[in-house]
């Protein structure tokens, strides 16, 4: 059984173990029929056909969470578990992830496996359980508890306890670890289904890089003054998807390797000036440089430079510092299976950049459906209520704006132009004077903006309601920005603490005359 299955790894892994004709249990959350489809369209891009699959017998699908329940195996012979189910959030959230996925769903996942008598557990964790170290890591379970950069380390660290505590009870049971380092995309193609972690210093690169391509005939696009707080020989331990997954597979089909842990981390990764070089050819920039942190002066940054270091902060620490991981065993796994850790130059470093970006522009046209959510509430449908969204921009905001201690105490002038995209007629453009909206236009008109932010309904809905940060909304690329982007996103900051001042939902609008 593999837990996980359509996750990044978890997905890949699957199809490895299919082309070794490894008869496999998927277990899926409920609703079944929408997961089925998430896993059926993961699998077919990677030459995996599961209708085949689930006719000639070689997957069962199994519904059921780690978390909130597991099945009966009934009629099912499980020998093994490949666990890949995991949070990878590095900051704890009001759900209790990491802990609640990473640790709660591995000890429920023990109790499942003793109750049903399966013995075989293979727990892919991760290389950065060891926590803050200057010493190499060995491929062995740390004795002693280390210090955390975040609570995703903890929690792997605590999962790999409870499993060895599991083996340890019975002398039948085998664990092996697997532990890969930053995981990021295949490395022929770029392909990836996850693009956080690594891939933030590229995303907010792009943002400042868009900032130079909305101004005409600026040319200081590679002279640009960032400051980047970190050490530009330190390395950054990444790892292509596709060598993680088949060296998993490999261990998993030959059990003279089971029992042992193995870092799957890379023996010679890039340094962190390679990969600053690869984004700023990537993106037509240059200029950005590493300030090592005992040196960097956080008083005197520039927007972009707290741009960036905001959106570093979960990841900081990999800029810093790598520990250095011992590969003995991973070493011994990798040559029996014939394989090598592909070494990254400029080009291998901009396919993962390429990729990304193609991805994010489907994403945002709609060329990717998002995973349908449960019909929980009777939510009204966003194409259906558009006289609200003018209601907000001709009354609400007009009128609480003025009223607004943000808004008097930033005194900001400037006009803006929002756009809608899904939206019929979805164009509003203020004018601002001295923190006042003295001026609105509705629908599309020749009236001169600074800048322009274009999203669609449902991420315009989460942010004037406030609980959104504008950083997660640009760099997940759920809005765009055209015009002055650096003033673009100095606004999106006022506008976030405003929203905040004066949440608005469709309710309110309706309670103060709109009708949808």
């Amino acid at each position: 059984m593999i837990t996980g299955a359509t996750g990044f790894i978890g997905h890949t892994l699957l199809a490895d173990l299919l082309r070794r004709d490894v008869r496999s249990a998927v277990l899926l959350r409920p609703p079944l029929d929408q997961s089925t489809r998430r896993l059926a369209g993961m699998l077919l891009e990677l030459n995996i056909d599961l209708d085949e699959m689930l006719a000639s017998g070689r997957v069962i699908l199994m519904t059921g969470d780690v978390v909130r329940g597991l099945p009966e195996p009934t009629g099912l012979n499980i020998q093994s578990i490949i666990h890949c189910a995991a949070s990878t959030r590095f900051q704890t959230d009001p759900a209790g992830e990491p802990r609640k996925t990473n640790v709660i769903g591995t000890l429920n996942l023990l109790r499942w496996a003793q109750t049903n008598n399966i013995n075989d557990l293979h727990l892919v964790s991760s290389a950065y359980q060891c926590g803050k170290t200057n010493r190499p890591v060995p491929e062995t379970l740390s004795k002693d508890r280390p210090h955390f950069h975040n609570p995703y380390e903890r929690t792997k660290w605590q999962a790999e306890r409870a499993c060895m505590t599991w083996s340890h009870a019975k002398p039948d049971r085998v664990l092996t670890i697997y532990r890969p380092s930053i995981v990021v995309g295949e490395y022929n193609t770029g392909r990836a289904t996850k693009f956080s972690g690594f891939y933030l210093m590229a995303r907010a690169s792009r943002l400042l890089a868009e900032q130079y391509d909305h101004e005409s005939g600026n040319d200081d696009r590679h002279h640009i003054t960032l400051r980047l707080r970190g050490r530009a020989n330190d390395r950054q331990n990444i790892v292509p998807v596709d060598h993680v997954s088949a060296m998993i597979a490999h261990a998993f089909v030959n059990k003279r390797f089971h029992g042992q842990i193995y870092h799957l981390t890379h023996p010679d990764a890039p340094s962190n000036h390679t990969i600053q070089r690869a984004i700023e050819a990537h993106y037509n920039i240059a200029g950005g440089r590493f300030v090592d942190p005992d040196t960097f002066d956080p008083g005197v940054m520039t927007e972009m430079d707290r741009l960036f270091c905001e959106v570093s902060r979960p990841i900081e620490h990999y800029f810093m510092a790598t520990p250095d991981f011992d590969r003995g065993l991973a070493q011994e796994l990798q040559m029996s299976a014939g394989l090598s850790c592909p070494a990254y130059d400029t080009t291998d470093l901009q396919r993962l950049f390429t990729y990304a970006d193609q991805h994010q522009r489907d994403r945002y046209r709609g060329a990717t459906a998002p995973t349908p959510k449960v019909a929980d509430t009777d939510e009204p449908d966003l194409h259906c209520d558009a006289p609200l969204y003018n209601a907000y921009f001709m009354s609400f905001l007009p009128d609480r704006v003025n009223r607004s201690k943000i808004a008097q105490a930033t005194g900001f002038s400037v006009t803006m132009r929002f756009v809608i995209e899904d939206i019929p007629n979805g164009q509003w453009v203020c004018r601002f004077e001295q923190g006042r909206l003295i001026e609105v236009h509705h629908g599309e008109n020749t009236f001169k903006e600074d800048f322009c932010y274009r999203t669609h309904a449902e991420v315009f809905w989460r942010s004037i309601a406030g609980n959104v940060h504008p950083q997660k909304i640009f760099l997940k690329r759920q809005a765009r920005v055209t015009g002055n982007t650096e003033q673009a996103l100095k606004m999106a900051m006022i506008l976030y603490k405003f929203n905040q001042e004066f949440p608005c939902d469709r309710q309110t609008l309706m309670s103060e005359g709109a009708s949808p």
